[in-house]
Order: structure tokens, then C-alpha cells, then sequence
């Protein structure tokens, strides 16, 4: 295995660092990864960051790949034209990004551009012979790519999705988790579906002209009428791209989930986290499953694929913890809450409530209500549970009404239950029903009303740790304390910073002495 390929994760890196997300290791690169080394294909996975601060050296790799979101562009347009200085290898670029086609492609230029789906395009990416040095010019029929060929931007046709057999066929890498700097802290993800089951669309006028007639497609029975829209307005919520990119869930094979988190946790990764756009939507109803609530989650597939993986000696002993990243509102019941609780413990799924407004709700293509995401909350506290809630600030659509209608739900999330209240402002993305308006401007008053709700929510939640002893994981030095490192829950819970340094992976026991911010900790260490 001779070839090095550099695969790049410059996911969250934004215009160069990573300022959220900073213990997280996704899937999309490890599966690339997985279908170089299925190959033959020698690769390594350094950040973004490494590559900017000029830790990796360039020319012992002969081809770059990058996988990236829409948000990352300041970042991959920089990595490229470090690459160029130093060496003459053809650039691939791959991720949610790849969504924005053709002004992409011009504007960064790679070689070759993967769009939607990588696994089965890189493969035959790999047998053309393209990764070690093959013809760039006998690829204009491979489906899902984009190149510029006599100057001009050539997008291929799109290539169909994978079947949930071929998803389960491909292994993302388990042992490149290792090429990851403090990976033993970080959280890891496992790919358990793919896709999003809500095809409704949103009712707001788009800004083209493009605008919902009713035509009753989004809500019939027919589960293949849902897939079409004679307006062409792309599904799922409108701020969102998933079931447009990646069309409906597709579940991979429970077998293939507990063998990849085995493997993980014999290279000591620590921190586990079941990746889907919903986790309920595992192995749940027909194909293809375009209705977001009904039916109603697989509660025995769920089961059979917690109680295996909590079966993995490392769960068994404390020494790993397991975490269930996106649940729907009207998915969750409390016979769900029941299975979940039942092997695991200490969790803080992710439920969506982007609007506290029923209209703003409806109006933005959002599957269920307000009402559903406080009932949701209610009944996960009732069983321990502790999720946090989302929103987003600066839709289309938003009102001085939405706003007050949003901060009244936010305090009856927080006194139900809710552990944390998330807020972000929109940006567009590419492919999303709501890529061509403006994103959300910071200085904004409705947003900085509730973001100061946020705030205060948040702040008054943290101040109940205090005193608690907390098991956490040593990550990486603090960047804003000198002299302290950052450390990661083992369980759920807010990120804490110590006096010292300790190794990345060191599990430590730490009693939590102040508040800093709504989102960290002051922690002393007792315990090694």
C-alpha cells in the first residue's frame, strides 16, 4: 500500500478553526476512509487546523481529499491553495458542501467534486485507477461528480442513493479514528441511518416566486406522492437539506453498527454517539418512509440494537458511554422512553423545536408543534431522561409574535425538564428550500431577545452542578485558560476546565467549584 491519500475533515472548520464541536469526529471522512483501505488505498485523516498551522507534511501524499460543510468554504479555499504551493496532486472534494454545484466548483476549483452520496462514487473513483495517478479525462460518465473541462463546470448525472444493503456493505475505518488528536475524549459517530423522513414542505413564499399550492402531496397516505412536489420545493423543514440530498432513511444493519462500535472501543474511544437525522427512524415503517409520525418508531429493532451494543464489555464496565444524538417530537412516546431507558442511562437526546410558534411551525415545513416538543420533554424527564431543545433564530418568517411566543415555550421547556436550551442563527443552506434568503444578522433584536433567554435559561441550569462530582475525560489545553485543560464528560453533561495538564484520555474525577458561562465549568480534580 504505497499510495498516500490525505483525507482532510475540515467539518466545522469554518474560516480556519474550530470553535464549536471541538470533541466531535464524525462519520463522513472514517467511511471514505473505509472504502480507500476496502481498496487497497493507504490514507490518513488530519483536521483542518493541522493542515493551516503547517503540522502535516504535504508532499508525502500524492492525492487530497476534503470533506466539508457549506460553512467551511473560507476554510477549504485556503487548504487547497496550500496544497497547490506544495504539491501537483489532484484534489477531491467531498460532503454537504458539494450541495452548492456549480459556483462551487468554479469558485474552489477542485479536480474532481463527489456530490451527495461518496461511497459508491469513490469506489469507482478508486477502480478507474484515479487515485493512483489514472487518466483525468475519461470520467465523464461517472454519475455524481462535478469537473471543469475547457473552462467550464461539468456536473455528471446524479448518482441514485444506496439501498439499505449497500449502506450496511460499506465499513467507514475504525483504526483512522486513531489519526484524530485527543480521539480517546471525543465524541464518536456511528452512522445508525441515513436520510430524513419529513417531506412536507414549507409554505413560505420563496423568494424566486416558488410557493406551496396545496396540492395535499405532503400529507397523503401515499408514501411515493410524498417524493414529488409540482412546485419543485425542495423537502423537509426549509432551513434543512438532508431528504433533499439524502433523500428518505435508510437503516444500516444492526450487525455492522455493534462490529464498528467494538472496534472503537477496543482503540479506546470512550464516547459513543448513534448518528441518524432521527434515530427513530431506524428500521421504522415502509419504503420509502416519507412521513415523519406514522408509523410509529420499530420499538423492537431499537431494542435489539441497544441491548447489543450495552452488552460490549466496555459499557458493561463504566469505562464507555453511549449517547443517542436526534429524536423527532411526535416520534417520542413514552413506550420509547421506556426501551431506551431500559439500557441507556444518563442521555440528552436532541429534539428540534426551531419555533415556539404553532403558524411559524406549520409555516416552516417543521413535521408536529411546539406543543409535541413540551410533551416530549415532559415525558423524558418523567423517565430521566434529560434533552436538550433547539432553535433557530433569524428564520423566514420570524415575528416579534414568533419571538414571544418562542421565549414563552423556552421557559416551559426549562421548568419541564429541559436540560439545555441550543440556539443558532440561520444560514442558508444550498439544496435547503430557504438557500437563496439572507441569513440571520447577529445584531438583530428579535435574535439577541432570545439569545439573552438562552442565556439566562441556560446559566440557571449550570448553577446545579455546582458541588457535583463529575467523571470526565481529558481532552486538549485550554485555549482561553492557561494552564488548564479541557475535559469532557464521560457521561452527558457541560464541559469542564482543570489546573493542569493531563494526558488526552485520562478519565478523571472532577467536583465542580464555579460557573464560568452558561456553557463551562470550573472543576477540581479529585480523583485520578
Amino acid at each position: 500500500m504505497s499510495d498516500q491519500i490525505l483525507i482532510v475533515d475540515a467539518l466545522s472548520a469554518g474560516r480556519g478553526k474550530r470553535v464549536t464541536s471541538r470533541d466531535t469526529i464524525g462519520c463522513g471522512p472514517r467511511t471514505v476512509a473505509g472504502v480507500l483501505e476496502e481498496n487497497g488505498i493507504n490514507c490518513r485523516i488530519k483536521r483542518a487546523e493541522e493542515i493551516l498551522h503547517g503540522r502535516v507534511k504535504l508532499t508525502r501524499y500524492t492525492h487530497l481529499a476534503i470533506s466539508a460543510m457549506s460553512m467551511d468554504r473560507q476554510a477549504v479555499w485556503s487548504i487547497i491553495k496550500i496544497w497547490r504551493r506544495r504539491n501537483r496532486g489532484p484534489v477531491i472534494l467531498g460532503g454537504p458542501i458539494t450541495a452548492e454545484g456549480s459556483t462551487l466548483l468554479m469558485d474552489i476549483r477542485p479536480d474532481i467534486m463527489v456530490i451527495g452520496e461518496g461511497e459508491a462514487t469513490v469506489r469507482e473513483l478508486v477502480e478507474r485507477d484515479l487515485f493512483t495517478d489514472g487518466p483525468m479525462d475519461d470520467i465523464a460518465d461517472i454519475r455524481g461528480i462535478g469537473y471543469i473541462r475547457d473552462g467550464k463546470a461539468v456536473i455528471t448525472k446524479k448518482r441514485p442513493l444506496l439501498t439499505e444493503s449497500e449502506l450496511s456493505r460499506y465499513r467507514p475505518s475504525t483504526v483512522r479514528v486513531m489519526d484524530y488528536p485527543a480521539y480517546q475524549a471525543s465524541r464518536v459517530y456511528v452512522e445508525v441511518a441515513r436520510g430524513c423522513s419529513n417531506f412536507r414542505r414549507p409554505r413560505i413564499p420563496l423568494p424566486d416566486g416558488r410557493v406551496c399550492s396545496e396540492c395535499g402531496n405532503c400529507d397523503t397516505p401515499d408514501l411515493e406522492s410524498r417524493l414529488y412536489c409540482p412546485e419543485d420545493i425542495p423537502p423537509g423543514c426549509g432551513f434543512c437539506s438532508v431528504p433533499a440530498t439524502w433523500g428518505a432513511p435508510r437503516s444500516r444493519d444492526h450487525n455492522v453498527i455493534v462490529s464498528e462500535i467494538q472496534e472503537l472501543l477496543d482503540l479506546e474511544v470512550h464516547r459513543i454517539v448513534l448518528e441518524a437525522p432521527d434515530f427513530l427512524d431506524y428500521k421504522r415503517g415502509p419504503q420509502p418512509l416519507t412521513d415523519p409520525c406514522e408509523p410509529q418508531a420499530n420499538l423492537d429493532a431499537i431494542e435489539a440494537l441497544l441491548s447489543e451494543i450495552l452488552s460490549l464489555p466496555q459499557f458493561e464496565s463504566g469505562r464507555a458511554h453511549l449517547a443517542i444524538e436526534n429524536m423527532k417530537a411526535c416520534l417520542f412516546s413514552e413506550d420509547v422512553a421506556r426501551v431506551i431507558t431500559k439500557y441507556v442511562h444518563d442521555t440528552s437526546p436532541n429534539i428540534g423545536l426551531e419555533s415556539g410558534s404553532p403558524e411559524h411551525t406549520r409555516m416552516i415545513g417543521k413535521s408536529g408543534s411546539p406543543q409535541d416538543v413540551l410533551r416530549a420533554v415532559k415525558v423524558a424527564r418523567e423517565f430521566g431522561i434529560t434533552p436538550f431543545v433547539y432553535l433557530i433564530y433569524g428564520l423566514p418568517g420570524e415575528t416579534a409574535e414568533t419571538v414571544d411566543e418562542s421565549i414563552e415555550i423556552m421557559n416551559e421547556l426549562a421548568e419541564a425538564g429541559a436540560e439545555r436550551i441550543i440556539l443558532y442563527g440561520f444560514q442558508p443552506l444550498p439544496g435547503s428550500a430557504f438557500e437563496d434568503f439572507p441569513s440571520a444578522n447577529s445584531a438583530d433584536p428579535l435574535g439577541q431577545r432570545l439569545k439573552d433567554a438562552a442565556e439566562r435559561i441556560n446559566r440557571r441550569k449550570k448553577d446545579r452542578y455546582l458541588g457535583r462530582v463529575i467523571r470526565g475525560i481529558a481532552a486538549e489545553p485550554s485555549t482561553t485558560h492557561k494552564g488548564y485543560t479541557m475535559v469532557y464528560p464521560l457521561d452527558e453533561g457541560p464541559i469542564i476546565t482543570v489546573q493542569g495538564g493531563y494526558s488526552p484520555g485520562t478519565i478523571l474525577s472532577i467536583q465542580v467549584t464555579r460557573v464560568l458561562s452558561a456553557g463551562l465549568l470550573l472543576g477540581e480534580v479529585i480523583e485520578k
